[in-house]
């Protein structure tokens, strides 16, 4: 048998952290991957049986169980989000209601993709997201659309919300250090503070990686207890217990809605990447004990509970600050509303630093699944230097070079766009391809139900709720190219979808040079295990 004969998705790690068999991973008949029995402390004395025999560099440790994937998924989600983007949602729909609607229909929408993706992790639990899901669907052209997609989200989407959160925690450790929003030369100010954040996060994972997944578990801890805070002070507001009047926000809520459609797909945007990190457990999925049990209850636990704090927290900044003040703020909207429900001390400089520190965790979290999306892609055959990009150095349990090239890529996107709107173009450029491949993956998950109905589903999400997430993807791929009315930005409407989809285009042929013509897949990582002494001759 020659590599050719393999089909693509059985080219995967045959011991070490992966499974071997979908249908054995899932938890049916059959004998199992080496980890499906290793866990904990067994894991790490396989690690080092590996290396000591010199096959070290093959290995990832399960060091994420369940409150640590739980903690990794709520990280991942509350970020710059919900701190910073309350100002742009309520500009783009016009009225208070109608920006409290978009939240909640973000909401269902977000549900309804992370049960998809639990029905997708738990059939295929490989470390990977979506490029294993659109490779098994899709399996012709060979690797086509789980290579668009690692270069889509490698290049543009993981790399924009990085900056994005790194931009957001530079302006709350400015306002915290001046006690106004930035504006002006400051502006490169926090975007310096933004380089910087992304190269430390890059350190801390590349060289303690124990000690960076215990740090974000503590910055979870720290952004739920910010969000329970904005609850509490709301609810205190609500009750004209504070020394400022209460806002009147809520009267006449839908006064000056917006009716153009585009102005909502730039608030539903805004929304999902304010929700987006669900799908974190997905890309490392191999680090995670007991996937098939653990996946579904972190995922949507994660989700559920960062919904339920994402609601009443736009409540209580309504409650707070009037409509007028909230658009003011722009980036800085719990910076202003803390400003307002405290003295200055606490307001401008004591919780905008916590505030800093809650996205800087952001960064951190998606810091750590950027680099396990570029550690598979190129152990997949999907890059060139596939050699270093999908290593593990021994000595600090971590993949260096592909944590490295997160870290550039990061950085290109912080110093790249104009000020003055970049947070809003971030958002937009790293939205786009990423609504592209969740239809294709929720699309894909349909095309499994007929073409591999023998496999094992632990979970298995609604049909409406497939068809709601494939509705909603459509949505937001065509109507940004729409028109927008109103004001003209410095930055055309078109430009963030069409640079994603112009790339996405360009890709195409990078995927012909690389698989057909470069045979990287036949000469991977994984491809070679298959073929070792040991494997598939």
């Amino acid at each position: 048998m020659t590599l050719t004969d393999i089909p693509l998705q059985q080219l995967r790690p045959t011991a070490a952290y992966a499974y071997t068999d979908v249908r054995q991973s899932s938890g049916s008949s059959g004998s199992r991957g080496v980890s499906a029995e290793l866990d904990g402390d067994q894991h790490g004395e396989y690690v080092a049986e590996l290396a000591a025999n010199g096959g070290g560099i093959n290995v990832l440790e399960r060091k994420l169980g369940l409150w640590s994937g739980m903690a990794l998924v709520v990280g991942t989600i509350i970020g710059s989000g919900i701190f910073s983007s309350p100002a742009l949602i309520l500009n783009s729909v016009g009225s208070v209601g109608m920006s409290m609607v978009v939240w909640v229909i973000g909401a269902v929408i977000s549900v309804c993709g992370c049960a998809a993706y639990m029905e997708l992790g738990t059939m295929l639990p490989r470390s990977g997201g979506e490029k294993e899901y659109l490779d098994v669907a899709f399996p012709r052209p060979r690797a086509l659309l789980p290579f668009v997609f690692c270069l889509s989200v490698i290049a543009i989407g993981f790399p924009s919300g990085l900056a994005a959160d790194a931009v957001v925690t530079g302006v709350y450790f400015v306002y915290a250090a001046t006690g106004k929003p930035a504006s002006g030369h400051s502006e490169w100010t926090q975007r310096a503070i933004g380089l910087a954040v992304v190269v430390t996060c890059g350190l801390l994972h590349g060289l303690c990686s124990r000690a960076a997944i215990r740090l974000q578990n503590l910055l979870t801890v720290v952004k739920v207890l910010l969000l329970v805070l904005i609850v509490c002070v709301g609810t205190v507001g609500l009750a004209n217990g504070l020394k400022a009047p209460r806002a009147n926000s809520f009267h006449d809520a839908f006064s000056g809605t917006s009716r153009n459609a585009h102005s909502y797909v730039s608030a539903l945007f805004k929304v999902f990447f304010s929700y987006s990190g669900y799908t974190s457990l997905n890309y490392s999925i191999d680090e995670l004990r007991n996937p098939v049990r653990n996946l579904p209850r972190a995922a949507m636990g994660g989700l559920a509970a960062t919904t339920v704090l994402y609601i009443l927290s736009n409540v209580a900044f309504f409650v707070v600050l009037s409509p007028e003040a909230i658009r003011g703020a722009h980036t800085a909207v719990a910076g202003v509303f803390f400003t307002t429900a405290f003295s200055a001390t606490w307001g401008q400089r004591i919780i905008p630093a916590f505030i800093g520190l809650a996205a800087f965790g952001n960064v951190l979290c998606g810091t750590f699944s950027a680099s396990r999306v570029i550690f598979e892609a190129a152990r997949e055959g999907y890059l060139p230097f596939a050699r270093h990009l999908g290593s593990v150095n021994l000595r600090f349990q971590a993949p260096l070079y592909a944590l490295g090239v997160g870290t550039v890529l990061a950085a290109v996107f912080i110093v790249g766009p104009p000020p003055g709107e970049a947070y809003d173009f971030l958002i937009d450029i790293g939205g786009y391809p990423s609504w592209v491949f969740y239809g294709l993956s929720v699309v894909g998950l349909l095309i499994m139900r007929r073409t591999h109905r023998d496999v094992a589903r632990p979970f298995r999400t609604w049909m409406s709720a497939n068809v709601l997430t494939i509705a909603t993807a459509l949505f937001m791929c065509i109507v940004p190219f729409v028109k927008p009315s109103g004001d003209a930005t410095s930055i055309p409407y078109w430009a963030a979808p069409l640079a994603a989809v112009l790339f996405i285009v360009a890709s195409i042929p990078m995927w012909y040079i690389q698989v057909v013509v470069r045979l990287g897949l036949d000469r991977s990582h994984y491809a070679m295990q298959q073929m070792s002494p040991d494997g598939i001759k």
